[in-house]
């Protein structure tokens, strides 16, 4: 039901001086020689920006851990803007704000930054070249921000004036407000009135009145503060010099606002929640204020929280609102957010409640899932029926919004929000993965949105499969109430749960699992426990493990070829069992915090360790004898992978430094190391490898790896001469 006809020909009619989007679809992204880019999910992910853009069909979107995204019309595919993202700055992908220059699709800037990231490094980034490239200045001394933050889906923070694009305000959430007068090259404190609020989420909105115009530029702006204040709303009549609180409504000073919108008569719309959001706040409304003649009144919707409203340009009486952190069921039997429709200006109200949510787009994982944290809405500036909205888990769209039964379908292709925790690539096998919020993907073709494994935990921390016995998997999660261990022998058809616990002194839950390569012994290092234990009857009877501990910090892995044999890495220390993992036995201290091995596929005894500022360590005889793979100087993940032809050594892939090298990312070797080949470059750096702390080679496709990511999800580089 998409109406991408009218939406192209919209496009066909815009201004020839208005530069328009790459046409090139630029999923996968490609580099020197290689090719990037990330294992096909399909959202999984709070999206906490949606923008729309004066070219028909183009959008952009920013989200909280992963980075942010455009609209690719022809690819009918969102395009990943944040590769070029360091390891040092693997902050940068949290993005708390993003703004359009409101006459040129192309000008796009964004305000990002992580607290807990890259020591809580700030920067305004701005491109002219609908997010190819990006400039960036560190204002990090003047505003903090913190893109995974509590009211991330506030916004946005970051505004662009419409009568001159050489102004940008941003708001941060400590620090107060910043301006730049030439295009984000620089910029300088703004006397705003507010520096910071007790929440942490600071000057959450700003939003230029194009109309009211003085000297060239804008001479109204509004700016929203994320406080219950009869001071929340702020509005400067001289182009941001000077800051009056705007009188609030009573019901408003309770609440707190959450966007803003205007109509054409300049009224300005203001949707609130009682707390800044995503999941803390339960109670709010829709108000419309008036600067003009001082008045503001409650537009009777809804008392939940107010995510966001738009405006039809075509007809003001049309207004869509969508509430954030409702739970109503909806049409998929999912509990979420409620729309409603207004015909008369938002007078009166209609809830849409008989829609239908028919279409996911190859994402079949999302069907019984809601739409739901909706802080945000975007109309297609080409067609008013066609609207997008953000949710916790990705983008949902319909393109026929003010029918009497709209139809809503998953329009998150491309957006690839998961992080990765484990990964599991055997020959002649799918690609199994475990990651966070979601559990887990068998990817039989990592191009196409993959299934959902069928019992879900939650995040999953660990799967392992039994390398001479493959449908047989072991995967766990849980947290401090509940243990979650389970296991199949189908390849995941079926689960049986593992309920008795290896000590019942306590919840043990998370860490890693291990199985012996036939499948029939289970070793798992719990995250919050002392000791490991093992079991060979599926957790009816455990034993504790001898000579390795580590508090919840051991790595745990089988030999590919002998069920006896299984490695561990704890506290730098990398340890062997000989006794299916009754006990350990200490063998090398690599002096480095890694810990994840990788081995050799079919060959017993190979092992390979990294070891950070040593290098990469390995081993011929499952640890009798120890020895230094040239040419690395820093170390700190590993992988193996197919080589070009049968018999050649495998492929190693390490995130590291070679010696002959200052640059760190990901490098192939051939040849044991003797010489290595980098495979991403400046612009392929994808934040690091993030939570997972794994590159994983593809035992199936010659020239294919995987990096775990903060928020990109499962990162794909494949050599483009591979055969």
């Amino acid at each position: 039901m998409r109406k991408r006809a009218s939406i192209l020909l919209a496009a066909l009619l815009l201004s020839a001086c208005t530069q328009t989007a790459p046409d090139k679809a630029e999923l996968p992204a490609e580099g020197g020689g290689w090719t990037y880019s990330q294992a096909a999910v399909g959202g999984g992910g709070f999206v906490t920006g949606i923008i729309s853009t004066n070219e028909p069909d183009l959008f952009y979107a920013r989200t909280d851990v992963g980075g942010a995204y455009r609209w690719d019309t022809k690819a009918q595919s969102w395009k990943c803007l944040s590769y070029d993202i360091s390891a040092d700055d693997v902050g940068l992908l949290g993005i708390d704000g993003i703004a359009v220059d409101p006459n040129n699709a192309a000008n796009v800037c964004m305000v990002a930054g992580t607290s807990y990231f890259s020591g809580g490094k700030t920067c305004v980034m701005v491109s002219h070249d609908y997010g190819e490239t990006f400039d960036r200045v560190d204002v990090t001394d003047m505003i903090r921000v913190h893109g995974n933050g509590m009211g991330r889906g506030n916004g946005e923070r970051i505004a662009v004036d419409p009568n001159d694009p050489d102004i940008i305000l941003v708001g941060g959430r400590t620090g107060g407000m910043i301006r730049s007068e030439d295009g984000g090259k620089t910029f300088a404190p703004v006397d705003f009135p507010v520096t910071s609020t007790s929440n942490e989420n600071g000057i959450n909105i700003i939003l230029f009145d194009g109309s009211k115009t003085e000297g060239g530029r804008t001479s109204r702006i509004y700016a929203g503060v994320s406080e219950r204040s009869e001071n929340s709303i702020y509005l400067s009549e001289d182009g941001g010099s000077t800051w009056s609180p705007l009188p609030a409504h009573e019901d408003m000073r309770r609440l707190m606002p959450q966007r803003f919108d205007l109509d054409s008569k300049g009224r300005l719309y203001v949707s609130c929640g009682n707390s800044e959001g995503p999941w803390n706040s339960s109670t709010g409304g829709l108000f419309r204020i008036d600067a003009d003649n001082g008045t503001s009144e409650f537009l009777p919707a809804d008392t939940a929280t107010i995510g966001d409203i738009v405006i039809d340009p075509n007809d003001e009486n049309n207004i869509l609102l969508v509430t954030s952190e409702v739970w109503k069921q909806q049409p998929n039997g999912a509990f979420g957010d409620i729309f409603y429709r207004s015909s008369d200006g938002g007078e009166t109200w209609e809830q849409i409640s008989d829609y239908t949510m028919t279409v996911n787009d190859g994402m079949g994982w999302i069907e019984d899932s809601a739409i739901h944290w909706c802080s945000c809405l975007a109309m297609d500036s080409g067609d008013p029926d066609r609207i997008l909205v953000n949710s916790g888990n990705g983008v949902f769209a319909c393109d026929n919004i003010w029918d009497e039964r709209p139809v809503f379908y998953f329009e998150s292709k491309g957006i690839e929000e998961t992080v990765p925790l484990d990964l599991v690539s055997f020959e002649d096998y799918p690609l199994i993965s475990a990651v966070g919020d979601y559990d887990g993907f068998v990817h039989e073709d990592i191009h196409t949105s993959a299934p959902r494994h069928s019992r879900r935990l939650g995040t999953v921390t660990s799967i392992a499969v039994a390398a001479q016995a493959k449908d047989t998997w072991v995967k766990v999660g849980g947290d401090d109430s509940q243990m979650l261990l389970t296991y199949t022998t189908d390849g995941g058809k079926s689960w049986t749960d593992i309920s008795n616990p290896p000590d019942s002194s306590k919840v043990h839950y998370g860490g890693k699992v291990a199985l012996t390569a036939d499948g029939k012994t289970l070793i798992w290092s719990p995250s919050n426990g002392m000791f490991t234990f093992r079991t060979e009857d599926w957790g009816k009877t455990w034993e504790r493990v001898e000579g390795i501990a580590g508090s919840g910090n051991v790595y745990l892995i089988g030999d590919t070829v002998n069920p006896d044999i299984v490695y561990g890495c704890a506290n730098s220390v990398f340890f062997v069992s000989r006794d299916k993992g009754k006990s350990f036995q200490r063998k090398y201290d690599t002096s480095g915090k890694q810990k994840r091995l990788a081995l050799e596929p079919g060959r017993e005894g190979k092992v390979y360790i990294p070891a950070g500022g040593m290098g990469l360590i390995t081993t011929d005889d499952a640890g009798e004898n120890m020895t230094l793979v040239p040419g690395l100087r820093y170390c700190s993940a590993v992988g193996t992978g197919k080589p070009a032809n049968e018999g050649d050594p495998c492929v190693i892939y390490v995130w590291g430094i070679p010696k002959d090298s200052d640059a760190e990312g990901i490098y192939m070797s051939e040849d044991r190391g003797e010489s290595w080949q980098r495979v991403n470059d400046d612009r392929h750096q994808f934040g690091g490898i993030g939570n997972g702390e794994f590159v994983v080679g593809d035992i199936n496709v010659y020239g294919r790896c995987y990096i775990s990511t903060v928020g990109l999800g499962i990162v794909c580089c494949e050599k483009d001469d591979a055969v």
